[in-house]
């Protein structure tokens, strides 16, 4: 088992709770992009700002970890924290023009030397070739694409760049193993994230319904969507952030946890809970209409991909997801795909009462202390 080497403190500081802070307005920023451009291109889009954000987000935050709470640490903080300010506020114009996405790239240019210089003198890894260097390149990747036309060459070098920033630690698993993580700052980093991202859609319902005059199906619609806010927010808080931290503490290989749990899993979860929001959010506005277009598909497949990633994540650390949940994920599936065809309340029901029902079962599946039953995958490798 692989403890850190000097776990410095347990908690999150007060600095990267303020680099945290510009993640809150990144990721509505994000968000933001299918509100004001309902069709598959901008949802495209939104995940791919997203991924680029959350990669930062987590670049960082591995970056400061096992290292002490010092003023050189805060200024580290706070300059990455501008770099991500930048990038936050251009993020709605990056694929669009060229001073704008220019602007965005080489503030993630910036942030990612700024990584791969610390991680360098952090001696994190035994070679030269490692995770952070190849994301360094991905973001000469994204600098390049505010040279090319908007359009489809342009997007296809963004995926480049995405796709091979998180193939890296996949690719380059054996430079992770040298890394050394603590079992208590990190749970807590990520589920502040969680966090964040459940912030995201009461933030965007509620100014959405702020600007609204609402009636009386609006008013039960935002009352649903904040259930189902809870019920999203029990399903990682009351059993899986537990289950995370005590996969970290007992894991020999504290990094495949890292790896995908951590960071792929939770970018799933984090995809999931924005998707939600825009969808709850054209919900409320048009709680009776039927949602025809991308708002149709996007509050349960959102709710999808977030119970989906609890699958893989409890996959990487157990071995096996459990059958609850992965059924739930598969039904909300099956309703994303109908969605077009049914007012948004009614889908808005639908998700927020499978979401009930699972923590229903779950409940009562610890509280009569029996086995969960489990869906046999091929064996973790």
């Amino acid at each position: 088992m692989t403890e850190p080497l000097h776990e410095a403190h347990d908690r999150a500081s007060w600095a990267e709770l303020f680099f945290d802070l510009v993640l809150v307005f990144a990721v509505t920023q994000a968000a933001h992009l299918p509100v004001g451009h309902p069709n598959w291109g901008a949802v495209g889009q939104a995940v791919l700002l997203l991924a680029v954000m959350w990669w930062s987000w987590v670049g960082v935050t591995l970056a400061v970890h096992g290292v002490e709470d010092t003023d050189r640490q805060r200024f580290f903080l706070f300059v990455a924290g501008l770099c991500m300010f930048v990038m936050a506020i251009t993020a709605p114009h990056a694929f669009t023009g060229r001073a704008t996405p220019l602007i965005f790239a080489g503030a993630h240019l910036v942030l990612r030397l700024l990584l791969w210089n610390a991680m360098r003198r952090k001696k994190a890894f035994e070679t030269w070739l490692n995770p952070y260097s190849v994301t360094l390149v991905s973001s000469v990747l994204l600098v390049i694409a505010a040279f090319v036309p908007s359009g489809g060459a342009r997007d296809g070098i963004w995926i480049a760049a995405v796709l091979l920033a998180f193939a890296s630690p996949a690719v380059r698993s054996r430079t992770l193993q040298g890394m050394q993580f603590g079992a208590t700052h990190l749970p807590e980093r990520f589920a502040l994230f969680v966090i964040i991202a459940l912030g995201e859609s009461v933030a965007s319902v509620g100014n959405g319904a702020a600007e609204s005059h609402l009636g009386v199906s609006a008013w039960i619609a935002i009352a649903l969507t904040f259930a189902l806010g809870c019920g999203l927010w029990w399903l990682y808080f009351a059993y899986g952030f537990a289950a995370i931290e005590h996969s970290l503490r007992t894991n020999a290989i504290r990094a495949t946890v890292v790896r995908d749990v951590l960071s792929y899993g939770h970018m799933l979860l984090v995809v999931g809970l924005v998707l939600v929001s825009v969808g709850a959010r054209a919900v409320v506005e048009h709680p009776t209409e039927i949602a025809h277009g991308v708002n149709g598909h996007l509050l349960a497949l959102g709710a999808a991909l977030f119970v989906l990633g609890f699958c893989f994540t409890r996959w990487r650390m157990f071995g096996a997801p459990t059958v609850g949940r992965t059924v739930t994920a598969l039904g909300l599936f099956v309703v994303a795909a109908v969605g077009a065809l049914l007012p948004g309340i009614v889908t808005l029901i639908i998700v927020t009462a499978a979401i009930a029902a699972l923590n229903g079962y779950e409940h009562w599946v610890v509280s009569t202390n029996r086995p969960l039953a489990l869906v046999r995958l091929p064996a973790r490798s």
